[in-house]
């Protein structure tokens, strides 16, 4: 009697070993990429739906065996990490063509030495606390306004400016990183998406701690301090630039 992943039985085994373990995360992290190059990268599906679908479609499995249930529960747990927490060197190994068991196993070893979020302890209980994010949820075409914006008025120093660079910054992608070409322009930029309640507050802090914007001169990183300094001139002495981001920022939400 074989357990199914994705639909079928037939020619799957049950988990004997630990070699059955890693086939099974292999498995999966190549369904996650089919899925990825078809939903996402051809058809535009919004990255963080794609994850999180993908891990509720495929949190169970069609076996009673409690080894094979708890391993499976375990890869999947693995699997949600990499989507979540690990989202620029996954995307980076999905649209590679040398895209192998070998690859993946290796991806996994740096998901197992690095660092996880640190615990706090409230009294007797113990709290993981979470990364930092902007917690928003933009749509495609929200998406597409933002980096329109964002390259109208030059905030960066990448032009033209893509949608997947924005992605990948509203998205924390560990490793991801923009310069940044007007500091003020870009504070205006997030001070106004939170106005409307399109990202979290604290923006400067996960901009800062996150290291996601680079100086100008590309020696450094943009700290959280610095941004709330920008912003404070920006608001002292707006200019035609900084209203017109503003007014832009103003029309996301009518494309929810």
């Amino acid at each position: 009697m074989a357990f199914s992943l994705f639909g079928g039985n037939e020619h799957l085994h049950h988990i004997d070993a630990e070699q059955d373990v890693a086939k099974e995360l292999f498995a999966l992290l190549t369904e996650a990429r089919t899925l990825y190059l078809r939903d996402v990268v051809a058809n535009g599906k919004l990255y963080f739906r794609y994850a999180e679908d993908f891990v509720s479609s495929h949190r169970f499995i069609d076996c009673d065996r409690v080894v094979c249930r708890n391993c499976h529960e375990m890869n999947i747990h693995i699997v949600k990490g990499l989507l979540n927490d690990r989202i620029h060197l996954v995307r980076e190994l999905f649209a590679a063509e040398d895209f192998s068991f070998e690859k993946c196993m290796e991806l996994k070893r740096m998901y197992d030495t690095s660092a996880s979020p640190p615990i706090v302890s409230r009294g007797n209980n113990h709290q993981e606390v979470p990364p930092l994010s902007f917690g928003c949820n933009f749509t495609r075409k929200q998406m597409i306004g933002i980096t329109a914006c964002a390259d109208t008025y030059h905030l960066f120093c990448v032009s033209p400016l893509c949608v997947e660079d924005m992605e990948a910054l509203f998205a924390c992608e560990e490793g991801f990183q923009l310069r940044v070409n007007n500091i003020r322009y870009v504070a205006i930029l997030f001070d106004a998406l939170l106005e409307h309640s399109l990202i979290r507050s604290k923006w400067q802090a996960v901009l800062g701690g996150r290291q996601l914007l680079q100086t100008k001169d590309g020696n450094g990183f943009v700290s959280a301090s610095s941004l709330s300094s920008a912003l404070s001139a920006m608001r002292s002495n707006m200019t035609s630039a900084a209203y017109g981001i503003r007014r832009a920022v103003s029309e996301l939400k009518e494309w929810q």
